[in-house]
């Protein structure tokens, strides 16, 4: 398969009624800013899932926030470790990416449909990563890591999560978020072309979900979709 999220728009768009797409791997994966996704066959979780929300696009921007908690919900259930998140939806832990999530949205006449896929890195098993610092489940908790229980464990919360943030928006997850937030407190770099270059401190996000950097006495609100963002420590 070339890419979960992809592949599902293609059924959604020839009138399948499809909400998640599994895949044991993936030729062309996508990460944020259209970054290739590593997905070697059988060494991951790739998921992708259908929503369909009663709300334009700009009342959804924390979507992949949202959707990085459940993941992190997810991993916490089945291997007792939970992973960090930097912002907006990376996965993180002992300060190496272990997934990421993207959602792809819509919008249509004031509603909006999602599309949001989640990769969790299980088992490379040796082979060679991402260009990146990159661990995995199994490298982090030394034993084997059941992909069917994780999978099902993401579609349950993901069903939770989402149902409450079209019912109440970002503000129920706001305490989770801070709690597993490893960007604050920390230098950062953004850029975007509707920002410039942005250099300060990160300081958590607000209530629609975006980065909150400090720049001496200057604040920023940074959205997700047009960001690119690195520490610089």
């Amino acid at each position: 398969m070339d890419s979960t999220n992809l592949h599902l728009a293609r059924l959604r768009a020839a009138g399948k009624p499809v909400q998640i797409v599994l895949a044991e791997t993936q030729t062309a994966g996508r990460g944020r800013r259209g970054r290739h996704w590593l997905s070697p066959p059988g060494c991951g979780l790739y998921l992708s899932w259908f929503h369909h929300f009663e709300q334009p696009a700009g009342q959804l921007g924390a979507l992949g926030l949202v959707a990085g908690l459940a993941a992190a919900n997810a991993v916490a259930k089945i291997c007792a470790i939970t992973p960090g998140l930097k912002w907006p939806n990376d996965l993180l832990i002992n300060g190496r990416k272990a997934g990421g999530c993207l959602a792809d949205l819509s919008p249509a006449k004031g509603i909006c449909s999602a599309i949001i896929g989640v990769g969790i890195n299980v088992d490379f098993n040796g082979l060679q990563g991402p260009d990146q610092p990159w661990t995995d489940l199994t490298r982090e908790t030394g034993q084997r890591v059941d992909r069917d229980r994780l999978a099902g464990a993401l579609i349950h919360q993901l069903g939770v999560d989402i149902a409450l943030f079209e019912r109440a928006g970002l503000a129920p997850f706001r305490r989770r978020w801070e709690a597993l937030d490893v960007l604050r407190g920390r230098p950062v770099q953004a850029s975007g072309a509707l920002t410039g270059p942005v250099i300060g401190v990160a300081e958590g996000i607000d209530d629609q979900g975006r980065l909150l950097v400090r720049s001496g006495e200057k604040w920023f609100r940074l959205p997700s979709g047009e960001i690119s963002l690195r520490t610089t420590e």
